[in-house]
């Protein structure tokens, strides 16, 4: 393995989600020297977090994603740049191209106003769906009920890849893709090019961030897939799987699907 060079300062975009926090709590045992940190809402930040008022590592940017000079001063000097937004692909939703519009256009900014510019390494959550050599392995039939049920939030995320990949020069993009995510306890994470496991949990999800926010091992790749090493368990993720499906299948084809869905994550939001 190579030596470790960490950056002086990371900037996190999505830090109130379930990637996002995972990723936040890895970032503040790190020895980073500087993060920042956007967010729409202080107020569900701090609840989740109330130590990051005394931590004089952090410094919060907070209001709306269109703000560019907002989103300016939270990427400045960021040698490192993570972006986990996004939803469940169940609703219409712009939040992971909005988040990449963002970010391309203050780095654009940024660029102009530098004597000389370094593109920042952007690690962008993305879906193993996304990496038709990790789908490979999937049935047909079962990749098309999945392409399907959750379109709209794919449709989202193919945008957002294409505004952060449209310069080189600009930034470096590296894509991270985890299959299906789950609420459970971590038991550690692996990456692999070629293959992924059924499950991920957000907590080996947020930690895989971390290695690769901190690590110059991962500076070439493009995109990497990732699993919990016991996330192969058929048996318990199956019933995820289908009921997360079905719900898509519902949302995307039966009249009002759409309203329905956010009425019922309004009344179940740990379905959201």
């Amino acid at each position: 393995m190579s030596r470790m060079e960490r950056p002086t300062s990371i900037a996190l975009l999505g830090a109130t989600g379930k990637t996002g926090r995972e990723v936040l709590r890895g970032l503040l045992k790190s020895t980073i020297a500087e993060l920042n940190i956007y967010a729409r809402s202080s107020e569900k930040l701090l609840k989740m977090f109330p130590t990051l008022r005394s931590d004089s590592r952090v410094n919060l940017h907070i209001g709306s994603i269109h703000d560019e000079e907002l989103i300016k001063r939270c990427l400045s000097d960021a040698q490192v740049i993570i972006c986990t937004t996004g939803s469940n692909g169940m609703s219409p939703s712009t939040i992971i191209q909005d988040s990449a519009s963002a970010i391309s256009a203050a780095l654009q900014s940024l660029k102009r106003s530098a004597n000389s510019w370094q593109p920042p390494r952007v690690l962008l959550l993305s879906s193993s769906t996304k990496n038709e050599r990790l789908a490979a392995a999937r049935p047909r039939f079962v990749h098309w009920m999945i392409t399907t049920a959750f379109r709209m939030g794919y449709v989202d995320l193919d945008a957002a890849q294409a505004i952060l990949s449209q310069d080189p020069s600009l930034l470096s993009l590296l894509s991270v893709q985890p299959n299906v995510l789950v609420e459970e306890p971590g038991s550690g994470f692996e990456f692999s090019s070629d293959s992924v496991k059924l499950g991920c949990s957000y907590e080996d999800l947020g930690a895989s961030f971390v290695q690769l926010a901190l690590n110059t091992e991962y500076k070439e790749l493009s995109r990497i897939g990732v699993s919990s090493k016991e996330g192969d368990r058929g048996i318990v993720y199956a019933p995820i799987i289908l009921f997360r499906i079905s719900r898509g299948f519902f949302v995307n084809y039966f009249p009002l699907g759409v309203h329905l869905n956010r009425l019922f994550e309004r009344a179940m939001p740990q379905f959201a």
